[in-house]
């Protein structure tokens, strides 16, 4: 049975503003899954690290043959020890939680032992750390102007190369302006 998403609950993220300028989070997009007032988390989703899921499936002996490519990406500052999975909802696990229409978060060991044997979700981004936001912080950040909050309707963006993410959520809501090119270099 597929995970029903909480009523009303839907994906948003989270564009770093050209402003934004911190040197962690220049250029960033996060997929929010947790937006309240007690506080926000979310995973970077356009910040690869030079490991890719074959070499953790090969240090963990799960695969003789593992996938290509697809490299792990560095969710955020906090607990980077902590391994996570977003996708499509083609794949449904134990630990499985909707977190929209369209997607869901599943602890990574599940997934990857899934991977293993075969069983890969069309679409999905595994990572390690999250970013977080206390009570208020965030609010503030995007009073600032140095977020761009926006609900993301499907896992089109998952299927955009890493690279490119920021630049396509910037055309897609129609923020790359002149300045915002002048602010990419």
């Amino acid at each position: 049975m597929k995970p029903e998403p909480s009523p009303g609950a839907k994906p948003h993220i989270l564009v770093a503003m050209p402003a934004l300028q911190d040197g962690y989070f220049d250029k960033s997009v996060i997929l929010l899954c947790e937006y309240s007032e007690s506080g926000a988390m979310g995973f970077v989703i356009n910040s690869p690290s030079t490991t890719t899921v074959a070499d953790l499936l090969e240090e963990l002996g799960l695969t003789t043959d593992p996938p290509q490519g697809e490299r792990i990406l560095i969710g955020g500052p906090v607990q980077s020890e902590l391994c996570w999975v977003v996708h499509s909802c083609d794949f449904e696990g134990q630990s499985t939680t909707a977190i929209g229409e369209c997607l869901a978060l599943s602890a990574a060991q599940e997934v990857l032992t899934a991977i293993a044997e075969g069983e890969v979700p069309e679409t999905y981004l595994l990572g390690v750390g999250y970013a977080g936001w206390g009570p208020g912080q965030l609010d503030h950040e995007i009073e600032e102007g140095a977020w761009w909050l926006a609900d993301l309707e499907n896992t089109e963006l998952l299927g955009v190369p890493c690279e490119k993410r920021w630049e396509h959520i910037m055309d897609r809501l129609g923020l790359n302006t002149p300045y915002a090119s002048y602010c990419k270099a």
